[in-house]
């Protein structure tokens, strides 16, 4: 298999990576957030413990690709100091013995079982890692299991938010080959992750993501995530099918025409059929940022599951290009957790607040969920730009600019404007047995290789040997949609692009600028740019 070692995206994904990092990631106090497991001190069921593993696990990842020095001294320095927190039984929680598996307990776990094993997998290989780890995992079976207690009773949602450990004891297993924690990971997935429904089965019999549990988005999101992941191992056929079966009917009945979702509360948590209520009054808050980003873990997980397919790619070139780089503050310091709400006038982008201090009434240095989750969907853009199936196969996905080599001695560069510009250039340098397959998204307008023209078929793959020179052209002409559920409100898309209109009118920093039946409209990214109250955007427009 062709090998992707080094990549560098230069155009909005990548600028905005940079951002996250400089203006978010390298500002964090990392060892206050170690604070809570040094005291166990959380004894309010709240979710200090989430923290530590979502941004660090974000870090990494950015720094995977950016390799900045300063972060990677803080990446190191923070998992040290959270490795000190475990106790003789191997332990590493924010709360103590006595509340132990209850409240957000187990998710906080996982969270730290993520960024830890990230940051062995992609950062350093230390066996006192791995070591740590283990001793988590051994520590927590001795609390639940088939002869002790019900996972689904141990924590929020109804098990959900729990059982979503399971993708972390997966990875355990695939990093160890332990039996034992394959055996433990059997065990979640046999038990549906529920004490409302077992979501897989629901899934598989074709029953919509709003009635799937208790329709908590992200936390039932994640523990398909888990699934997923476990097929690859046990390959039953009711896994593969509950999974690919979840992640149509989330596109088809959850996803916005931003590409988030999330609505039903306040605070945008839940799936509710969000497509066709996405212009509606009444239906709470839309858009959690962490639904986006754990969406965008999804799609990575159906590029594996259905590799002859675009519509993963297609699902997260639409998250990223529009609310997912719309989420973040225009300097990359700060994130919304609503993204925005409404879409039919009057939405605002406003940063996330400091959650614990609004929820439990203590200050944690400005921490939300949405601000830890928005740099690790970002992240997430260059494992979608260039992929590679079981052939072999290079796989060109995104068309920003960029530069990529490979453990062959392959190169590529793409240069252009896109999404927002007209055309993306393609050189691939190769052994002439390497195969460059490209996506050809649905709003492709023409193909040339050597400066002739080939015929394609949108939503598909074009594959050429060796090396190749290409020029993609897109359709930038204005695009009317009609909302999904309700025909009287249209939006405006060009290309990948979704438009907005921005109360200043004028946006001087917009990468698009179009008038539209007598609208200014500006790319989502740019609309509502200033985060405040007074700066509004406007998707859905009346007929």
């Amino acid at each position: 298999m062709t090998k992707l070692v080094d990549i560098k995206m230069r155009g909005a994904l990548g600028k905005g990576l940079r951002l996250s990092c400089d203006n978010r990631l390298k500002k964090v106090n990392y060892q206050f957030m170690v604070g809570p497991f040094k005291d166990r001190s959380e004894v309010d069921n709240a979710w200090r413990c989430e923290f530590w593993g979502k941004v660090t696990r974000s870090a990494i990842l950015t720094n995977y690709w950016l390799k900045d020095e300063e972060l990677a001294v803080k990446i190191k320095d923070a998992v040290q100091a959270i490795m000190a927190t475990q106790d003789a039984s191997g332990c590493i929680s924010s709360y103590p013995a006595e509340l132990q598996l209850d409240g957000w307990d187990v998710w906080g776990r996982k969270y730290v079982l993520l960024g830890l094993m990230r940051y062995y997998r992609l950062v350093e290989q230390d066996p006192a890692v791995l070591k740590c780890c283990c001793g988590m995992v051994d520590h927590l079976m001795t609390q639940v299991g088939p002869e002790l207690r019900d996972l689904r009773e141990c924590g929020r949602h109804a098990g959900l938010a729990p059982c979503s450990i399971l993708v972390a004891i997966v990875e355990l297993y695939n990093l160890t080959g332990e039996q034992r924690y394959l055996d433990f990971a059997q065990w979640i997935a046999d038990l549906g992750c529920s004490l409302e429904s077992n979501i897989y089965e629901s899934a598989a019999a074709g029953v919509a993501p709003a009635a799937i549990g208790n329709a908590k988005s992200y936390e039932l999101t994640s523990c398909f995530e888990g699934l997923a992941d476990l097929y690859k191992i046990v390959p039953k056929p009711i896994y593969r099918d509950a999974c690919i079966k979840y992640f149509n009917a989330v596109r088809e009945r959850e996803i916005f025409i931003t590409g988030v979702s999330g609505l039903k509360d306040r605070v945008g948590e839940f799936w509710y059929d969000g497509a066709l209520r996405q212009t509606l009054p009444g239906c709470g808050g839309r858009g959690e940022t962490c639904i986006t980003a754990t969406w965008l873990h999804y799609c990575l997980k159906m590029m594996e599951m259905m590799p002859d397919s675009t519509v993963p790619l297609d699902e997260a070139e639409r998250t990223l290009y529009n609310g997912m780089l719309g989420a973040m503050k225009p300097d990359g310091s700060d994130w919304c957790h609503l993204n925005p709400t409404p879409l039919t006038g009057g939405g605002v982008k406003l940063p996330a607040p400091d959650q614990i201090n609004k929820c439990a009434g203590t200050p944690f240095d400005n921490h939300d969920c949405c601000r830890a989750q928005g740099p690790e969907g970002l992240a997430c853009a260059p494992y979608f730009a260039i992929s590679s199936d079981a052939s072999g196969a290079v796989k060109l996905n995104l068309f920003e600019s960029m530069t990529a080599a490979f453990d062959n001695g392959a190169q590529l560069e793409v240069t252009g404007n896109y999404p927002y510009g007209p055309e993306a250039h393609v050189k691939f340098t190769a052994p002439a047995e390497t195969v460059l397959k490209v996506r050809i998204p649905e709003y492709c307008a023409g193909v040339e290789c050597g400066g002739k023209a080939v015929g394609f078929l949108p939503k598909s793959y074009l594959s050429f040997a060796g090396s190749v020179e290409l020029t993609l052209k897109f359709d930038v002409s204005l695009k009317e949609v009609e909302a999904p559920g309700d025909p009287s409100y249209i939006a405006v898309k060009r290309g990948a692009v979704v438009l907005a209109e921005d109360s200043r009118g004028e946006v001087p920093t917009a990468a698009v600028n179009e008038t539209w039946r007598g609208h200014k409209l500006v790319d989502y990214v740019a609309a509502g740019g200033e985060f405040n109250e007074s700066n509004t955007l406007k998707v859905w427009f009346k007929r």
